[in-house]
């Protein structure tokens, strides 16, 4: 699929000859509008994006989720081997349940994103419920049933987090600098993958292990919720100087 994707996906919405003309000048203006729109709030250099304060809150985000969602993937089928003792294809199908549910949720959690306009917190609030449902996972003991649904659950919020979170670094940033700092975001953030599993191995019981990972995803929840506040903070100073400004303008002279 990746030779076919490059040879039938193209560099820009005008050479796309399988869209209608029209569609492909909405998308040339729309893209070259936000562009527009970016670029009056500031331009950033690929050095600068790659420095920025939010570039590397989401670095450490993705991280943290990245190492709290492999530590379970990778030995979510052994610990529910050991609660349920069921066979190797009914622990298969237990095990697959987080990712069914993560298709559901994730598609959710994308359209309200767009249709509210908000990433912040429909990123930060699932990867916050994988915590929570984890600790809940935990909580629950020996008790089979009560395990899986609660590791559903934290499957289940971890994808939902997807897409909130991969379209904040395209909210302030574009072009190469946007396509840097998500290459820095993916790239280290997927080393979680590696500690996490691992740190899951190193510890004399699985429950050690999981309460790390518990962390890891409230880490990444607080992380999250950081991101934007310096951007933030200086459009709530903008706000409060325009009336100010306007009303003095509007003085007699």
């Amino acid at each position: 699929m990746g030779l076919v994707t490059l040879v039938y996906l193209t560099d820009w919405p005008r050479q796309a000859n399988w869209l209608p003309s029209e569609e492909r000048e909405w998308i040339t203006a729309e893209l070259d509008r936000e562009k527009k729109a970016k670029q009056d709030v500031r331009s950033y250099s690929v050095w600068q994006a790659l420095r920025h304060r939010d570039v590397i809150l989401l670095t450490f985000c993705y991280f943290f989720a990245v190492a709290g969602n492999y530590g379970i993937a990778f030995w979510l089928p052994t610990i529910l081997k050991r609660l349920s003792g069921q066979s190797d294809l009914r622990v298969t199908l237990l095990a697959s349940l987080p990712y069914l549910a993560g298709f559901l949720t994730q598609q959710l959690n994308g359209w309200h994103s767009d249709r509210t306009r908000e990433r912040r917190w429909h990123a930060a609030v699932p990867v916050l419920l994988s915590g929570f449902g984890l600790f809940f996972a935990i909580s629950a003991g020996k008790h089979v049933t009560l395990s899986i649904i609660f590791f559903t659950m934290v499957g289940g919020a971890y994808y939902a987090f997807h897409p909130a979170f991969w379209a904040v670094p395209t909210e302030f940033l574009s072009e190469s600098a946007a396509a840097a700092s998500i290459g820095l975001i993916n790239s280290v953030g997927n080393l979680g993958g590696f500690l996490g599993p691992y740190l899951v191995s190193r510890t004399r019981s699985f429950t050690a292990g999981l309460w790390y990972l518990l962390g890891s995803f409230f880490v990444s929840g607080i992380l999250m919720l950081a991101v934007g506040a310096g951007r933030r903070q200086f459009a709530s100073r903008n706000e409060k100087r325009t009336p100010s400004e306007g009303s003095e303008s509007r003085v007699p002279g």
